[in-house]
């Protein structure tokens, strides 16, 4: 393992859906990335990277969000409640960065609160919805 990465590829659950595990490699390459940064303490770099992260966050959930209600996920609610709090959560510790510059208090949230709820919501939510869309996506053939 590359010690500026949070997590692995390798070590994240894969789901039903190759677009999707697509997506979530490309999101860790991301945040890896940003750790990467704070690491070396490349405060521009830092920045430039989260506003990259919280697009590409925002970017995910809405497509997610779009083929949940395109395909009648039951859990629709929950798992889109759970991309709503990730993403306020992202986007005030991205706030809290812009306003102290405050490397650790990032790493933290970096390091440890993101891979924690990653790896938790791609086991749960995105595994159930994967495998309930790729169904509905072949019954609609």
């Amino acid at each position: 393992m590359n010690n500026n990465n949070v997590l692995e590829y390798e070590n994240i659950p894969q789901v039903a859906m190759d677009a999707m595990n697509g997506v979530h490699k490309d999101e860790l390459n991301i945040v890896n990335n940003v750790h990467a940064a704070i690491v070396a303490g490349n405060k521009n770099e830092v920045s430039v990277l989260c506003a990259q992260w919280l697009e590409h966050t925002k970017a995910h959930f809405d497509r997610e969000n779009m083929m949940m209600e395109k395909y009648g996920f039951p859990a629709i609610h929950c798992h889109q409640g759970e991309h709503i709090e990730a993403l306020k959560g992202l986007e005030l510790i991205i706030q809290t960065w812009k306003s102290t510059q405050d490397l650790n208090e990032l790493k933290a949230y970096v390091s440890v609160v993101w891979p924690e709820w990653y790896v938790n919501h791609i086991s749960t939510m995105d595994t159930v919805t994967s495998a309930f869309i790729k169904q509905a996506m072949l019954n609609a053939n």
